[in-house]
C-alpha cells in the first residue's frame, strides 16, 4: 500500500549568513502515523520515518521533494517495526512475528523505494510474552554502523535473571549469540548503558544501588568472539545525573564523564564537580582519572556573583559526551527545570467554586561545555546563555541539536518559544570562544521546529523537522 500527502510538496530555497536554507510544505500527518522520527540520510534521500498505529516510510530528495512514501506492512508481522538499519541505498528493516509461545525476530531488506527484496530472514526466537518483547528488546549500531547489538533481558518476577545478547556485523551474521545471567533488580535496567564498538566487542553496564558514596558500575563485556569477561569501573565519588559513556574507536579507550555531587544540608541533591574517567574496556583497568571541583571563575561567569565556599549546580545535566581525537572529551550540559502546578478554572455556572487544572511548565536554559585532555585536566569551559520556556508541551520544541564540524560545534535552538521563537545557534569554537547568531524566523517561515529531533545528515548538512497543526514540514541547512 503506498502513501502520498494531499498536496504535492513544494519547497522554499534562500540563503542566510552564508548557509543554505531549504523548507518545504507541509503536508498533514495520517491518522494512523501521527508520529515522526528522522531516520537518516543514505544514497537514496532523507530517510523519515511515520508511525503511531501504522509505520510508513518516506523518503526525500536533496531538494526535500517526497520521491517515495510507502505503508510497511509484512506478511504476518506482529506490531510496528523494531529497528531501521540504513544502507547505501535501501535498507533493513527488523520486525516481529508472533508464534504460540515465542516471538521470532525477522529481517526484511527492502529497495530504495522500501519494496521487498528477497524473503526475510529469520535472526532470532525469543521465548517470552508478546507485550514483554515488544516492549524491551533493544538494538544498538557501533559508530561507524559495521556492527549491530541485540539485546532482551529475561525476568523473574522482580529480577532480571539473563540478558540474551546477539551481535550481527552489516550483512547480518552472527558474530556471536549469548545469553548471560545476571540476577540484578528490574529497577537497574532504568541506568543500564550498552555500546559496541567497531569490531563488534559489546559492553553492557548496570550500576548497583547503595553504594556509601562511590557510583561504581558493574560492565559486562563480550568479545567479537562471544567469550564473557565481567569487571567493575570504579567511579570513587557519588555521580551527579546521568554520566555518558562513550567507546573511543580511535584510541581505544572507554570513557566516562559526568558531574559528581553531594546531597546539601536541605536534603538536595547538588553537582559540585566534573568528572573524566578512561578505562581498558576490555579489562576494567583505570588509564586516567580526574575529579575537578567547579572553577570559581567559571561559576563567577555562570551565575554573575562570587560563590561560596563550595560551588554547587543544581538543575544542569549531561547531554552530549564528544571524543577528541587525542583521547579527552568535549562535555555539554543544559539546565533543566520542570515545575508541576494546580491552576483554578472558574465553573461558572457556580461562582465562587474553582475547578483545578494540571499545568507543566519547562524550562531549558543556559548550556555549559568543559573541554577535557587525555589526563582529566580540564583545558577550558564555556557558557552559552538561552532561555526556552513552554508550558503543557513536554518541552518538544525547546533543547538544541548538535552539529559536528570537527574544529568547531553548532548548538542550533529555537530562542524566545513564547514570543513564536527564531532559530538560533551558538557557534563553539576548539578554543572555547562561541559566537551566538539568527538562523531564521520560524513565523516568517510559518514553522515550529524540534531541534532535538533533529539530525546531522552529512558533515556540513542538519535536518530539522517542523510540527504545526498536525501538518509536518522538513528544514534543510547547509553551511
Amino acid at each position: 500500500m503506498k502513501w502520498l500527502p494531499v498536496f504535492f510538496l513544494l519547497f522554499v530555497i534562500y540563503s542566510l549568513s552564508a548557509q543554505v536554507v531549504e523548507i518545504s510544505n507541509p503536508y498533514r500527518l495520517p491518522a494512523k502515523a501521527s508520529r515522526f522520527r528522522v531516520i537518516g540520510k543514505n544514497n537514496d534521500g532523507v530517510v523519515v520515518r511515520l508511525y503511531g498505529t501504522e509505520d510508513i516510510m518516506d523518503v526525500f530528495d536533496d531538494k526535500l521533494k517526497l520521491i517515495s512514501g510507502k505503508t510497511i506492512d509484512f506478511r504476518n508481522q506482529s506490531g510496528l517495526l523494531q529497528h531501521i538499519m540504513l544502507n547505501r541505498s535501501g535498507a533493513v528493516i527488523f520486525y516481529l512475528l508472533q508464534e504460540k509461545k515465542y516471538s521470532v525476530l525477522m529481517a526484511q531488506p527492502v529497495s530504495a523505494s522500501y519494496a521487498e527484496i528477497g524473503k526475510p530472514l529469520v535472526i532470532d526466537t525469543i521465548v517470552d510474552r508478546k507485550d514483554l518483547v515488544a516492549s524491551n528488546l533493544r538494538f544498538r549500531a557501533s559508530p561507524d554502523q559495521s556492527n549491530l547489538l541485540i539485546y532482551y533481558p529475561y525476568f523473574n518476577g522482580n529480577k532480571v535473571e539473563s540478558i540474551q545478547f546477539l551481535c550481527l556485523d552489516q550483512s547480518l551474521k552472527p558474530l556471536y549469540h549469548r545469553t548471560v545471567p545476571i540476577n540484578r533488580d528490574e529497577q537497574e535496567l532504568e541506568d543500564s548503558k550498552s555500546l559496541v564498538d567497531n569490531d563488534g566487542n559489546a559492553l553492557y553496564m548496570l550500576r548497583p544501588p547503595d553504594q556509601e558514596g562511590h557510583s561504581n558500575y558493574d560492565a559486562y563485556r563480550l568479545s567479537n568472539q562471544g567469550d564473557l569477561t565481567t569487571y567493575r569501573l570504579v567511579i570513587e565519588r557519588t555521580v551527579f545525573g546521568e554520566s555518558s559513556f562513550e567507546l573511543d574507536s580511535k584510541n581505544g579507550n572507554l570513557v566516562v564523564c559526568g558531574f559528581f555531587g553531594e546531597i546539601t544540608p536541605s536534603g538536595e541533591s547538588a553537582a559540585t564537580g566534573i568528572f573524566y574517567s578512561s578505562f581498558d574496556p576490555a579489562n576494567g583497568i583505570p588509564l586516567a582519572s580526574q575529579y575537578i571541583s567547579f572553577p570559581n571563575d567559571f561559576m563567577v561567569k555562570l551565575t554573575g556573583r562570587q560563590p561560596g565556599d563550595i560551588s554547587r549546580l543544581y538543575t544542569f545535566n549531561i547531554r552530549k559526551a564528544l571524543l577528541r581525537n587525542d583521547g579527552g572529551a568535549m562535555v555539554l550540559a543544559e539546565s533543566f527545570i520542570k515545575d508541576t502546578r494546580e491552576i483554578p478554572v472558574s465553573s461558572g455556572f457556580q461562582p465562587g467554586f474553582n475547578s483545578y487544572r494540571t499545568s507543566e511548565s519547562f524550562q531549558f536554559n543556559d548550556v555549559i561545555a568543559f573541554s577535557i585532555a587525555p589526563d582529566g585536566t580540564m583545558e577550558w569551559n564555556s557558557v552559552m546563555r538561552k532561555t526556552q520556556k513552554s508550558e503543557d508541551d513536554n518541552g518538544a520544541y525547546s533543547s538544541f541539536l548538535i552539529m559536528n564540524e570537527k574544529d568547531k560545534l553548532r548548538l542550533i535552538y529555537v530562542d524566545d518559544l513564547m514570543g513564536g521563537g527564531t532559530l538560533t545557534q551558538y557557534i563553539l569554537n576548539s578554543d572555547g570562544t562561541s559566537e551566538k547568531k539568527t538562523l531564521l524566523s520560524q513565523n516568517d517561515n510559518d514553522v515550529l521546529l524540534l531541534p532535538k529531533l533533529g539530525k546531522q545528515i552529512t558533515p556540513n548538512q542538519v535536518v530539522i523537522p517542523s510540527y504545526k497543526s498536525n501538518s509536518l514540514r522538513l528544514l534543510k541547512i547547509a553551511f
